[in-house]
């Protein structure tokens, strides 16, 4: 079989909507984003449908059981008032969901760990460009701290800076939809204007609450996404230069 036409366990690709690979990681990490919003550690891992259905669903059970709002107000010591706003018929759907995107996160991140290791043995090469009607995509260096940057100005740019536009282009609807039904930007508006009880009484803190976790996600996963990349891009200028420029009787110095 043509090893380079076959790829049985390829690392990575390039698709129309950018970089896509896998590398061993930490399956306490991919269970933790989990935690923290059901639907990241799968993003993480580039089950971006499995990812997709779980976050419309945090959404959506979150807020009808009142979830976050109950967390808000118990931080305030007001844990009567958080006992009587959540909604115990929308709760229990929200218990058993919530473990399971935890658990298959993190059984997930152990099988792809599996796999890269078979890859990393096979060795396949990786396609250093792709070329569509929608993108003209090829491999290069990025910078880390570039992704990082633009996830905190906007969550989802860093992703788009990487290349990542699946996860990208979720997460820039996510923060749209969190924005706008939290009324975090007029929160804003009225705090720049010194207006702060304005402000409290705009903001909706059942949305509110998702934007923590949506910020440092997109920092994190942008961040890492780069520099796994650049590992990838270092591997194929590696194995390409090898092949073609090392001679066979070429003595590696000890």
């Amino acid at each position: 079989m043509d090893k380079n036409r076959f790829p049985r366990h390829p690392k990575a690709t390039l698709t129309a909507f950018g970089a896509l690979g896998t590398h061993l990681r930490n399956p306490w990490v991919t269970g933790w984003w989990s935690a923290a919003m059901p639907g990241f550690g799968h993003l993480l891992v580039s089950n971006h449908l499995t990812g997709i259905i779980l976050i419309v669903w945090e959404f959506i059970v979150n807020t009808q059981a009142h979830i976050n709002t109950a967390i808000v107000l118990s931080f305030t010591g007001r844990f009567q008032e958080a006992r009587e706003v959540v909604d115990p018929r929308w709760l229990l759907i929200y218990t058993a969901v919530y473990v399971y995107a935890i658990w298959d996160s993190y059984t997930e991140t152990i099988e792809q760990n599996k796999f890269y290791v078979i890859a990393e043995r096979e060795d396949y090469p990786i396609s250093p460009v792709k070329v569509t009607p929608l993108e003209f995509g090829f491999a290069r260096k990025r910078k880390p701290l570039l992704a990082l940057l633009w996830s905190f100005l906007t969550p989802g740019l860093g992703h788009v800076y990487a290349r990542k536009m699946e996860e990208g282009a979720i997460i820039i609807v996510m923060n749209i939809v969190t924005a706008y039904m939290s009324h975090m930007n007029e929160a804003a508006q009225y705090s720049l204007t010194g207006d702060f009880a304005r402000a409290g009484a705009v903001v909706d803190y059942g949305w509110l609450l998702f934007m923590p976790s949506l910020y440092c996600y997109s920092a994190y996963a942008s961040y890492a996404a780069v520099v796994e990349i650049n590992k990838f891009y270092d591997a194929e200028q590696s194995r390409y230069l090898g092949q073609e420029y090392m001679t066979p009787d070429f003595t590696m110095p000890l």
